[in-house]
């Protein structure tokens, strides 16, 4: 699906059998870059890749994504951040890139979406502006 968006990172089976944490940050600012999607999500630290070092960084940056995944498309995405960082159950890390490509491509502005995750205004429960 993402090789008709984004032209890197390219999409490999060897790397989509077990997604490294980088490959994902990759996956999404290329994805951002080229649909706008998730703009706001994340500070300039967060947005540089070779920043996120830690665990825990990580994980935050993959529960934000996932958050927002939810809100827009008002369903559960079954993964565990925590699970994705250290390499396990890569078919739900799929089903997540998955959603990340369907909210992308959906023509809905996520920007209302993340002011709510953020704290701001609520976003419009049918996604209309």
């Amino acid at each position: 699906m993402f090789e008709q968006l984004i032209q890197k990172p390219k999409m490999t089976q060897k790397l989509l059998e077990k997604p490294p944490f980088r490959y994902l940050h990759d996956i999404f600012s290329s994805t951002m870059d080229a649909t706008g999607f998730g703009v706001g999500l994340y500070d300039e630290e967060e947005l540089n890749a070779k920043s996120i070092t830690e665990r825990d960084a990580k994980i935050n940056f993959l529960s934000k994504l996932v958050a927002l995944l939810e809100l827009m498309l008002e369903e559960k995405i079954d993964v565990k951040p925590a699970k994705v960082v250290a390499g396990l159950e890569p078919e739900r890390t799929n089903i997540m890139l998955q959603a990340l490509f369907r909210a992308a491509t959906s023509g809905i502005d996520s920007g209302p979406y993340i002011q709510k995750l953020m704290g701001g205004e609520e976003a419009e429960d049918n996604g209309e502006q």
